[in-house]
C-alpha cells in the first residue's frame, strides 16, 4: 500500500514539476530542468526497484548506482548551480571528486557494490548535501540569494529543507543498521515507513516548489495545509508501529 502511494507520488510530482517548466523564468530554468531530470530519474529505478524486489531479486547494485551515486552528483549539482562563490564552487568539485574516488575504494576493499548498501560511500556524499543545504537556506535566510522574494514563495527554501531532513533521516536510519541490525530489523516497518514517508515528502516538494512562486491569495493555505500534512503523517507513521528494542 505504501509503495503504490509513494509511486504515485513520484509520478503526480513529477508531471507537475513538468508543468511548470512551462511557466519558469529563464534564469532558472537550469536548475529547474535539473529537479525535473532528477524526479525522473528517481521514478525509474524506483518502478525498477519495486519490480525486482517482488521477485526477489537483490537490487543493492541498482541502489548503488542509481541513489548513492547518480542522485548524490544530480543533487550535489543542483547546490553547485545556486552557489555564487567561484572558490567554494570549485570546493565542491575537489570534494565530489573525492567522495567518489572513496567510492571506488570502498568497493574494491571493503562493500561490494553488488550485495549490500554502501554506506561508507553514502555517508560522506549525504554530509556533504545536508552541508550544502545548510549552506543554502543560510544564503536564502541571509537574504545573500533572492533578496526581494517572499521566502515561502522561493522554490529552493522549499527543496533544500526537505533535502536537508531526508538525508539527515536516511544517514541515521542507514547509519543505525551499520552499528545495531537488529533493531531496524526488529522494526523495519516503522523504520522504512518513515524513510518512504520522507523520500515521498522531498519529491513532492520537487514536483510542486516551482509553483509556489505562482500562486497568491492560496499561498499561505497551501503551505499551512502541506505543514499540517507532515506533522501529522509523521506521527501517525510512528504510532502506527511502536518500536521494538
Amino acid at each position: 500500500m505504501l509503495e503504490s502511494i509513494y509511486h504515485t507520488v513520484l509520478a503526480f510530482s513529477l508531471l507537475i514539476c513538468f508543468l511548470s517548466l512551462f511557466a519558469t523564468k529563464k534564469e532558472e530554468l537550469p536548475v529547474h530542468r535539473l529537479i525535473f531530470v532528477t524526479m525522473g530519474w528517481v521514478l525509474v529505478f524506483e518502478s525498477y526497484g519495486l519490480i525486482t524486489a517482488r521477485q526477489g531479486i537483490n537490487n543493492s547494485l541498482l541502489y548503488n548506482v542509481s541513489w548513492v551515486y547518480i542522485e548524490s552528483t544530480l543533487l550535489i549539482t543542483y547546490f553547485y548551480l545556486l552557489e555564487k562563490n567561484t572558490l567554494f564552487k570549485k570546493r565542491i568539485i575537489q570534494i565530489s571528486l573525492f567522495i567518489l574516488s572513496l567510492g571506488l575504494v570502498n568497493s574494491i576493499f571493503f562493500q561490494s557494490i553488488t550485495h549490500s548498501l554502501q554506506y561508507y560511500t553514502l555517508l560522506p556524499f549525504g554530509l556533504l548535501i545536508v552541508i550544502l543545504s545548510i549552506r543554502l537556506l543560510k544564503n536564502i535566510l541571509n537574504l545573500k540569494l533572492y533578496p526581494d522574494h517572499n521566502l515561502m514563495e522561493i522554490p529552493h527554501f522549499w527543496i533544500s529543507s526537505t533535502v536537508l531532513f531526508f538525508y539527515i533521516e536516511a544517514l541515521v536510519l542507514f547509519g543505525t543498521y551499520q552499528l545495531n541490525p537488529g533493531f531496524v530489523v526488529k522494526n523495519v516497518n516503522i523504520l522504512f515507513s518513515i524513510n518512504k514517508l520522507m523520500a515521498g515528502l522531498m519529491y513532492l516538494f520537487f514536483g510542486i516548489a516551482f509553483i509556489f512562486p505562482h500562486l497568491t491569495k492560496n499561498l499561505n493555505i497551501l503551505k499551512t495545509g502541506l505543514v499540517f500534512l507532515f506533522i501529522i503523517t509523521n506521527i501517525s507513521v510512528i504510532f502506527s508501529f511502536p518500536l521494538k528494542f
